[in-house]
């Protein structure tokens, strides 16, 4: 009843504010699954995903596995010591060593031994929600209280006051250029922040967002970086593009452009140049000749929350949702992008 009601607002938001965006049609789905979809349970609620080589990490509500590529099978099971729950980030830092983003802190893992950081030793909080290993080798962590960059000396912390849109960090990036990213997750507050060697730029609403609700970011092969926004169906996702020392949007989606849905859960670019939007509720959108082709549980998606996706090197997609993996395979994919499924 609630997301009927803001979908309702949102409507006539963009009925009497006339919003400005692509036309593009979403395509008619079939009424059965697709062959080249496959779904691999468990893992179960998966929200992070790393590839290295032809093994993929899986950061999810019940800690760490990692699956093979090849076989679709879980290989490893990450202990580390104590529960590690709501791994919602995972990055690899110049060391080789596995670093995991959970509701109970952070954890670096290598070799098979699990180091934890804490409050305790130093975080603003337990609390991290994201983790970012820079070029240069740094490590930061996004949290409910601020952004942490571990340090010889223990960890420095940016917060609102510091440029940031808000002291909750829900998701970082690092850009070809060297600017960091960071976005805010705290509705109706949030918004985005860009810290470059010239200062700070921040944006929200009424800066071009789609929404204040920051969800997800990546940095397209073009040089361009993909904002995805969103709170329940309302959202969207924005493209920003350099000018300068400075970023500033350069194109908007929504549903009303063919997304499958409000909120922007994910984005991700395939090698081929494809764009795919996954969404909070509605399945996800493939990039097509023609607009945007959506698919849904009814397409032979395991769920309808797509959080991530990578490709592995073999082309196929590996989308992480609420209810397991889904693989869509390299061919498949290619149909889709052409407009032949």
């Amino acid at each position: 009843m609630k997301r009927t009601i803001v979908t309702l607002l949102v409507m006539l938001g963009c009925l009497t504010t006339g919003c400005a965006l692509p036309q593009d049609a979403a395509l008619p789905a079939p009424s059965h699954p697709m062959q080249g979809i496959d779904i691999l349970r468990p893992p179960g609620d998966v929200f992070a995903l790393l590839l290295q080589g032809d093994t993929l990490w899986c950061g999810g509500v019940d800690g760490v596995c990692a699956v093979d590529v090849v076989t679709r099978r879980i290989v490893m099971e990450v202990d580390a010591g104590r529960p590690m729950t709501y791994v919602r980030g995972i990055a690899v830092d110049h060391e080789g060593a596995l670093w995991f983003a959970s509701e109970r802190g952070l954890v670096r893992w290598k070799d098979g031994q699990a180091t934890w950081f804490t409050k305790q030793e130093g975080l603003p909080d337990n609390r991290v929600n994201c983790v970012l290993v820079t070029r240069a080798g740094d490590l930061w962590a996004g949290t409910w209280s601020g952004a942490a960059m571990r340090t010889a000396g223990g960890w420095t912390v940016l917060g609102k006051r510091d440029g940031l849109a808000d002291d909750m960090v829900r998701v970082m990036l690092e850009d070809k250029s060297g600017s960091l990213w960071f976005g805010s997750y705290v509705a109706p507050a949030g918004g985005l922040a860009i810290r470059n060697a010239s200062g700070w730029q921040t944006f929200s609403t009424a800066d071009g967002l789609p929404h204040n609700d920051v969800v997800s970011l990546l940095e397209a092969p073009d040089g361009t970086v993909w904002v995805g926004t969103g709170f329940l169906d309302d959202g969207g996702a924005v493209q920003f593009e350099r000018k300068g020392e400075d970023w500033q949007p350069r194109r908007t989606l929504g549903k009303a452009g063919g997304l499958a849905g409000g909120k922007v859960r994910s984005i991700y670019v395939t090698g081929s140049g494809t764009l795919v939007v996954g969404s909070e509720y509605q399945g996800m959108a493939i990039q097509t000749h023609d607009g945007f082709r959506v698919l849904t549980t009814v397409d032979g998606l395991s769920n309808d929350e797509v959080k991530s996706m990578v490709e592995d090197s073999y082309g196929n997609l590996w989308c992480a949702t609420r209810d397991g993996l889904t693989i869509i395979d390299r061919q498949t994919l290619l149909n889709i992008e052409g407009g032949t499924l």
